[in-house]
């Protein structure tokens, strides 16, 4: 039996599991001596500090390697660059054009960001150490998502990471339950993590496609909700989670998920 393997005592898959949630939902909290996880860099950085051991651990210096050459890796196809922002553009904004129409009040276009204070945000998005985009992307689709690509269809595969992924984020909903209503914020993760799958697969495993997908879509996302009225925010949560819902069964549909697209991985 390989070292991968014994370590620790369980599969690496379910150790990085275990590993990404005590470090973010214990070590902060413990830092600064409240019961109550904050989500903050500290809860952010554990997923990726806990893809980071799990591979130093059990692949070494070639796993490292690995997955630093897929955090960089941009030669995808300037296609793909295009789908990336245009993913997120035409969820979110769909989203938006029903909003009034369903019920909710239109977009109050006095309270849109400037662009000076939304392209400083994208910034933060994309080189804070320990943001979500680069946060997260390390653990999820760098190193949970190849795996379980191993053991099972993309479509489960990416649904799986999805329930993972949404229970990982409740104490971002706790922290604010007005904002990010927690039923359908929850649920909106799970299609949410299958278009990311897509990408992954059509994009030879880059990371980086995946953070700049995460944080473009982020940006996308909390420009459009600051012109969304407050007692909006439940109505526009179930909007993306449906828009997101069919976008995900449109992908599925025209085969985006198709097995042979994943990269081929070294056995653990």
């Amino acid at each position: 039996m390989s070292a991968a393997r014994q370590w620790p005592g369980v599969a690496p898959l379910v150790g990085f599991f275990a590993l990404a949630f005590g470090l973010s939902w214990g070590v902060g909290a413990v830092f600064k001596g409240v019961p109550i996880v904050s989500p903050d860099g500290l809860f952010i950085g554990g997923v990726s500090l806990a893809a980071i051991i799990v591979v130093a651990v059990t692949e070494g210096r070639a796993g490292l390697g690995d997955l630093g050459h897929r955090l960089v890796q941009w030669r995808v196809g300037a296609r793909w660059y295009a789908v990336l922002i245009a993913v997120p553009i035409l969820v979110v904004g769909a989203a938006a054009v029903l909003l009034p129409l369903l019920g909710g009040a239109a977009l109050d276009w006095s309270r849109r960001p400037s662009w000076t204070s939304t392209a400083v945000l994208l910034g933060f998005l994309l080189l804070l150490p320990l943001g979500a985009p680069i946060g997260e992307e390390i653990g999820w689709r760098g190193y949970a998502l190849p795996r379980l690509l191993t053991r099972w269809s993309p479509l489960t595969a990416g649904a799986v990471l999805g329930v993972i992924w949404a229970v990982w984020h409740l104490p971002v909903v706790l922290a604010d339950p007005g904002l990010r209503v927690p039923a359908p914020f929850l649920l909106q993760v799970v299609p949410l993590s299958i278009l990311f799958t897509w990408l992954f697969l059509r994009t030879k495993g880059s990371v980086l496609i995946a953070v700049l997908f995460h944080a473009w879509f982020d940006l996308v996302l909390m420009y459009v909700a600051a012109m969304v009225a407050p007692g909006d925010y439940r109505l526009l949560w179930w909007l993306l989670c449906a828009v997101q819902g069919v976008t995900a069964g449109v992908v599925v549909t025209a085969g985006g998920l198709r097995p042979a697209s994943h990269p081929t991985l070294a056995a653990e």
